[in-house]
Parts: structure tokens; sequence; C-alpha cells
């Protein structure tokens, strides 16, 4: 590759492939899951609320039916965040996206009851919540402790072939999987059939996309 004047010109490094997700498998131990969900039941948990009108929160059971607890920075819950900013560290090495931090609380998010789920939405993209960039799920309840409650991404279903649909899905409720993704891809929380799923969610902010 050469300029008009004949000089040689560098190639800049080609993009990774853009991916919808990452599974990060094991990030968490069963006794570390155990940790969290024990640290969440301590605190308050309330019924899960959405973004309305002028960044105003409102319950609306059609969209969205669960309860959560928010997990701030102490010296409890300061090993959390340490070990999801290396995720974080190392999934962004394919996403490239200017990050500044958790600038959020973490998530408990308990799905505990027939029928609880969160339909089609999206974590961030404008409004009061564009600067989150990135989400990070984690499993802490075990597949064989509840029926349903699947977390599915619209790409997924959109793109994928029924075996790898079907592997998505065994591989994202395995304990202590952490799912890293943009946080404006469309996904949602199939209905609880029974048990309970058990998940934090967090989220990674950066200055708005462009």
């Amino acid at each position: 590759m050469v300029s008009l004047d004949g000089r040689p010109l560098l190639v800049p490094p080609s993009a990774p492939p853009y991916q919808g997700y990452q599974l990060h498998a094991g990030v968490f131990t069963p006794r570390q899951c155990r940790r969290i969900v024990d640290l969440a039941h301590g605190m308050r948990l309330d019924d899960a609320l959405l973004e309305g009108v002028a960044g105003a929160e409102i319950a609306d059971e059609g969209i969205r039916r669960s309860r959560t607890a928010w997990i701030p920075p102490t010296d409890e819950s300061w090993w959390i965040y340490d070990k999801l900013a290396k995720v974080v560290a190392k999934a962004n090495r394919t996403y490239r996206f200017d990050l500044t931090g958790f600038a959020e609380d973490l998530q408990f998010t308990a799905y505990d009851e027939p029928g609880a789920f969160y339909g089609w939405h999206q974590d961030g993209l404008d409004g009061a919540v564009a600067v989150r960039k990135l989400s990070i799920v984690v499993q802490l309840t075990s597949p064989d402790e509840y029926e349903g409650g699947e977390l599915q991404f619209f790409e997924v279903l959109d793109d994928d072939d029924d075996e790898r649909f079907e592997e998505f899905t065994v591989l994202s409720r395995e304990l202590g999987t952490a799912i890293v993704f943009p946080s404006f891809e469309y996904h949602r929380v199939m209905p609880i059939r029974s048990g309970a799923r058990h998940s934090l969610v967090s989220w990674v902010s950066g200055p708005p996309f462009r």
C-alpha cells in the first residue's frame, strides 16, 4: 500500500470480528456464587423497576417481573468488582470500547416465582442509560435448581441453527459463567417455570456511543 507520491503506508490492523456476546466460563466458583447470594439476601429485595419518562423509575409487570437488590462497593463486595473488572479487561480486547468503569452498583436479580421474566430490552444506548457500554450477567444458580429463566439474545434466535442455539443455552446456564455483551444488544429472560434463578448484573460505563 503506497501513497500518491510513492511512499509506503502502514496498513491499519483489522478489527476483530464483532461478537454479540461472549461467554466466560467459571469466573466465579460455586462457593463464591453462594457468597454473593447470601450477601444479597441480607439486603432488601424490591420489585424490579424500569426507566420511565424523564428518568423516573416505574413498575410494569407486563415487561418485567423479578426482585432486585443493589450491591455497592464495600469491604464485603470489593472482590466481586475486582473479578468483574478482570473479565471486562479481557472482553474489551475484542470490543475496544472507550470505558471508564463501574458507574453503578451491581444488581442482584431474583427470578424466584413461576412466571418471573424480563421481556426484550436493551440495557443502554440512549437516555439516562446512554453511558452503559458493556453489560455483564453472572449466573449464580446451578441449572438443575430451576426450569425456564433462560437468558436469550435476539441475535442468537435470529442467526443460529438449532444446534448452536442449544449449545448457547446450556453454556450460558452454567453456574459461575459470566456473559458479556454490548449494552445495546437486545436480550430477554424467559419466564421461570419452577425453582428460582439468581443472577448478578453489572454495567461498565463510558462516553455515549456516537
